[in-house]
């Protein structure tokens, strides 16, 4: 996984590259779609099902052969997916493949729901993990509608748009975040008290209900009618109540983390802080002057996408296997890696959204793309720190 990982920074280093230097065998918009489907793909979506078989099912059902297989189905078909990146996004061979893809992700829903359902687990992460799961599947409809709209030559952007912007939707705020939450508390809640498992509860019953209003929040572009604006204004309040009750677990989620080693304990604190900061300026989407900013505007489209995949998510994923000790946080090289890593995602959020900022006052410069590249380097060269210090920590498992 973590090699996968490596391939999406080297890929982003490649695409931020290709806007300031002249690559001409390289396809600007290919090698974007290259990028996008192998993060999705080949890291968060194999990486969150690892950890929904290993963490969230009893041993005796995360132990089935069936899992092992279809993990590996899963990389298998993300490589094949990232392989079919040169062809066009119209071709048939490109279809297929993300087809293939799209199906083996059925097949682990399959399975995984079927022994989801009967595992004695907790009631809040069984209602994530399903909700998860739920949006996982629901999102290859975007993925099918941009399919047929290629196949008949569709000049309607408002239906491409439309078409990706629900994928997205119910891949970051669905299947990530869900996953994400239903990880996360399958391995706290034992340890928090009855009234905190509660609140945990409601906020969660509010995450999964919101998904499917704010989902109307990224339709207001194209000024909808009124039925459209109504589901989206019940979005946006919904995502505020989640911003509340979210905000009444901090104070005993920093008390269970205040002993944790510093790398977990920040991690974990700038994990959720992004998920916050997500979930607040998505509300705020209702309003024209953010609405048009964030899917207008391109820099801080790709701060927001970065925000809840980078910041939000993968530092979730980092913190959890140096928690878990697929990493091991004691020799000081996998901290200084770590550390590195979350340094370079604060300074290309930050950077983003000052690039996106200008933008909007008409007053951008020539230098943001620099800046970005050379954040570029240095997540791809923190990427490559972590894949060592996967490395060194398997070794000293292996010595053990």
């Amino acid at each position: 996984m973590i090699f996968n990982f490596c391939v999406v920074a080297f890929l982003g280093f490649t695409l931020r590259s290709k806007i300031l230097f002249s690559i001409p065998f390289l396809d600007y918009n290919r090698l974007l779609d290259a990028h996008f489907h192998f993060a999705f793909g080949g890291w968060v979506t194999l990486a969150l099902a690892v950890l929904f078989v290993s963490e969230v099912l009893p041993n005796q059902a995360a132990g089935k052969s069936v899992y092992k297989w279809l993990l590996a189905c899963i990389l298998v078909a993300a490589w094949v997916l990232l392989a079919a990146s040169p062809l066009p996004a119209n071709s048939t061979g490109a279809s297929i493949c993300a087809t293939i893809f799209i199906l083996v992700t059925y097949v682990f829903a399959w399975f995984f729901l079927n022994d989801l359902y009967k595992a004695p687990i907790n009631k809040t992460v069984k209602l994530l993990a399903l909700s998860a799961i739920a949006c996982l599947v629901l999102s290859s409809t975007g993925i099918f509608m941009l399919a047929w709209l290629f196949a008949i030559k569709s000049l309607n952007t408002f239906a491409y748009r439309d078409a990706l912007y629900t994928y997205l939707h119910l891949q970051y705020n669905g299947f990530f975040t869900l996953s994400v939450f239903a990880v996360f508390f399958n391995k706290i809640l034992p340890q928090m008290v009855i009234v905190w498992n509660r609140k945990a509860h409601q906020f969660s019953q509010m995450l999964c209900l919101s998904i499917l209003p704010s989902m109307f929040l990224t339709y207001l572009w194209r000024d909808p009618n009124e039925v459209y604006r109504i589901i989206a204004i019940a979005g946006s309040i919904s995502l505020l109540l989640c911003f509340v009750l979210f905000l009444r677990l901090v104070p005993d989620l920093v008390k269970l983390y205040s002993q944790s080693e510093f790398t977990i304990r920040y991690m974990v604190y700038l994990s959720f802080g992004a998920f916050l900061i997500k979930i607040f300026l998505q509300s705020f989407t209702l309003f024209p002057l953010v609405g048009n900013a964030v899917f207008g505007d391109r820099p801080v489209i790709i701060g927001f996408l970065h925000l809840v995949f980078l910041g939000f998510v993968t530092l979730f994923l980092m913190m959890w296997f140096a928690q878990s000790g697929f990493l091991n946080i004691k020799p000081g090289f996998v901290k200084f890696s770590l550390a590195v890593f979350t340094l370079a995602i604060i300074l290309n959020e930050a950077v983003l959204m000052t690039q996106g900022l200008g933008a909007m006052l008409i007053k951008s410069s020539y230098v943001f793309p620099w800046i970005l590249w050379g954040i570029s380097i240095v997540l791809l060269v923190s990427a490559l720190l972590i894949a060592g210090a996967r490395a060194q920590s398997k070794r000293l498992q292996s010595i053990k």
